[in-house]
């Protein structure tokens, strides 16, 4: 079966599970395997030895699990939120660690780097601590040379934003290979050169909305998997820092188009915590594409920004 384009448009999750594989006809690979509870996929030209390819990319995601994992017990983030308030750590976790809390800062705290506990508190993480508001207590955490602090009971969740360092990581070692590529994680996607993409929709399955990707990522953020009703209450696995509750089931997902995967999938947790109005404005500001889509009378209904339309096909 020859790989094209095309076959992007419907989603890499179709290629999950298939080890590396060169496609029968044409120049390009498709990988696949697992990493961090989920699948990860790669579409790219020539990019060389493909077991070579795969080795080092399962090399590279098993360090990023083992630093900053929350379900693991020996990782580097586990750690530090249950042993040790100060912790030396690799020059990868400072990054996604000053990121996070960057993201943070300029967010007014609708993306919260601390908001483990409550997430945990309503059956979707395993950070454990107070739970509720979690408003402000990301400014109780440091990351300084290589060092990572925090003051008091606080900890630490690098959840909503180390993926998308993964998909970056990602096509930066396929990259170095190929200069025509689409990778993804979990459907979290990042891409060079012309490829179209998928936005899918999240009640019905399938494909709500196409776009262009070109030399950019694209994440999503949620409810379509992670969550539960109750008594008539849709709870999601995003939690807004300043309640400690589960964000509204009205908005069924975000999707953000950056330069980077890491801040695309950042920015999707904070657009969703702040909602279609303040998010559309706050994605202008920071020169970012974003899709909502709205719960309405049955249906939805998407709002975006220039942004994002100019990537529409």
């Amino acid at each position: 079966m020859r790989i094209t384009r095309r076959a992007a448009l419907f989603g890499l999750a179709a290629i999950a599970g298939v080890g590396p594989v060169r496609a029968f006809a044409g120049d390009r690979v498709r990988l696949s395997g697992r990493a961090f509870g989920t699948t990860w996929s790669v579409i790219a030209r020539d990019p060389g030895d493909p077991q070579v390819l795969a080795e080092k990319i399962r090399a590279m995601l098993a360090g990023i699990d083992a630093e900053m994992s929350p379900f693991r017990p020996d990782s580097a983030l586990t750690r530090f939120n249950t042993d040790t308030p100060e912790l030396p750590v690799s020059g990868d976790f400072t990054t996604v660690a000053r990121a996070a809390l960057d993201m943070a800062f300029i967010s007014a705290g609708a993306f919260d780097p601390t908001v483990g506990p409550a997430v945990a508190r309503y059956g979707f993480g395993p950070i454990r601590g107070r739970a509720g508001s979690s408003k402000g207590n990301w400014r109780r955490i440091a990351c300084e040379d290589g060092r990572l602090s925090r003051q008091g009971s606080v900890t630490l969740d690098l959840c909503g934003i180390a993926k998308g360092f993964a998909v970056d990581r990602l096509a930066e070692l396929v990259g170095a290979a190929s200069a025509d590529f689409i990778v993804e994680i979990g459907g979290e996607i990042r891409a060079q050169g012309d490829w179209p993409v998928g936005i899918a929709d999240p009640d019905k399955g399938g494909v709500h909305s196409r776009i262009r990707l070109g030399s950019a990522a694209v994440a999503t953020s949620g409810d379509a998997v992670n969550r539960y009703d109750i008594g008539g209450r849709r709870y999601s696995h995003t939690v807004d820092p300043a309640t400690g509750e589960p964000v509204p089931g009205d908005i069924a997902s975000v999707s953000v188009i950056a330069a980077s995967a890491m801040r695309a999938d950042a920015l999707a947790t904070a657009l969703l915590v702040m909602g279609e109005k303040r998010g559309l404005a706050f994605a202008d500001s920071q020169d970012v594409g974003v899709l909502y889509l709205i719960r309405d009378n049955g249906a939805l209904r998407p709002g975006f920004n220039a942004g994002f339309a100019a990537h529409l096909i």
